[in-house]
């Protein structure tokens, strides 16, 4: 494989928090029954719309990639809540939700329990922010 970068969207560096929860696993399993690995507990577990934390590493139009305790799978669909910070949006912070799907997925050597993951976005959509009536 060769070095040349495959990616249509440039990536920017960017560490933020991040809430996900899966919405549909990547197997034949129905909607009821979503996978949610309980770190505390060790193995999988089943529970219907379980949230999970992380944090993003880089971002592009197109994508997501983050890193969290909690172990996602190839084809699971992601609801995915963080900021866009001013620096990447060239107007104020912007808080977000975005639908995904996990592209790839890896236990990081020596983080200790930590996965790394990449999705594609489907859309981002813009939460609605409190009007100040201050001013």
């Amino acid at each position: 494989m060769s070095n040349h970068e495959r990616r249509v969207a440039p990536r920017k560096e960017c560490a933020v928090p991040l809430r996900f929860r899966v919405i549909k696993n990547g197997t034949s399993a129905s909607d009821s029954t979503i996978r949610f690995a309980d770190s505390s507990k060790g193995a999988s577990t089943h529970a219907h719309f379980g949230t999970s934390e992380g944090h993003t590493v880089n971002l592009s139009e197109r994508g997501v990639y983050f890193v969290s305790r909690q172990r996602v799978a190839v084809g699971e669909e992601l609801e995915m809540y963080f900021t866009l910070p001013a620096e990447l949006t060239g107007r104020s912070s912007e808080r977000i939700r975005c639908n995904a799907r996990v592209v790839h997925a890896e236990p990081l050597v020596g983080q200790h329990g930590l996965t790394g993951a990449g999705v594609i976005v489907d859309r981002f959509e813009p939460l609605a922010t409190a009007r100040n009536w201050a001013n």
